[in-house]
């Protein structure tokens, strides 16, 4: 089994969830250094205390506003402070909700475009700064299924938001390649999380014949951070159990 043990990593929107189950995977191959940050502050500090009751893995917790472009410097460079150095940031923070086209008002839309593009693109700037003087680093940011086909549930702002993701990679993914940053998406489908309980997701309309949790999706996340995924970048893995084949 291969081992993370002498790379550090930031993930972002890890108090549960995706972020959780990354988090957690990260710490049971190994880590060297975990920095996790939330602004659900009591979830976030009983998701590192499970962590290290599992692994023995301590994490520094972090507060941060990810909308605003001198919380995501401030945390970056913390982050950096605590554990030495930056190899592996995981965008995993996010917002969705419900609804239809007329659910959407402009607050709602900004502050969408805020956590899920804005804040994501100011970490990605300054792990840049970090990684360009390692000449070594890996960002894997989350997208979703819903940002290829639209979405059915959520409001439009979400699949916009998501999609905006996706070619955001692409062009960090350029920009990073001539220092071997590498950055990459995953685009989960249908999974359960304390975001999506109240979609009532329908298992049979997966080929794979459930709905996937946020451990599948860390899965390909933990790859992608790993030296097995060295030759990756600008590419986006999909974790949707068939639903969608594009």
């Amino acid at each position: 089994m291969f081992t993370l043990e002498n790379k550090t990593a930031l993930i972002t929107g890890a108090a549960g969830g995706i972020g959780a189950a990354c988090a957690l995977i990260f710490a049971r191959h190994k880590i060297g250094g975990l920095t996790l940050t939330d602004v659900r502050k009591e979830n976030l500090l009983h998701s590192a205390s499970q962590i290290e009751n599992e692994t023995g893995v301590k994490s520094v917790c972090l507060d941060a506003d990810l909308r605003k472009e001198e919380a995501d410097t401030a945390l970056i460079a913390e982050a950096v402070k605590r554990m030495g150095r930056l190899d592996i940031v995981v965008n995993c923070a996010g917002i969705s909700r419900m609804g239809n086209i007329y659910s959407v008002n402009e607050e709602q839309w900004d502050l969408t475009f805020d956590i899920n593009l804005k804040g994501l693109f100011f970490i990605c700037r300054e792990t840049f700064r970090v990684m360009e003087k390692q000449k070594d680093g890996c960002i894997i940011n989350l997208s979703s299924q819903a940002a290829r086909g639209g979405g059915i549930l959520v409001t439009p702002d979400y699949p916009s938001s998501k999609a905006a993701v996706l070619t955001l990679t692409k062009s960090l993914a350029k920009a990073g390649a001539p220092n071997n940053i590498r950055v990459n998406t995953v685009s989960p489908g249908l999974i359960t999380t304390e975001m999506t309980t109240t979609y009532g997701y329908d298992p049979k309309t997966v080929p794979l014949g459930r709905i996937g949790t946020g451990e599948d999706v860390a899965g390909a996340v933990l790859f992608l951070a790993s030296d097995y995924a060295s030759y990756i970048t600008g590419a986006c893995i999909d974790v949707n159990g068939g639903i969608s084949m594009i």
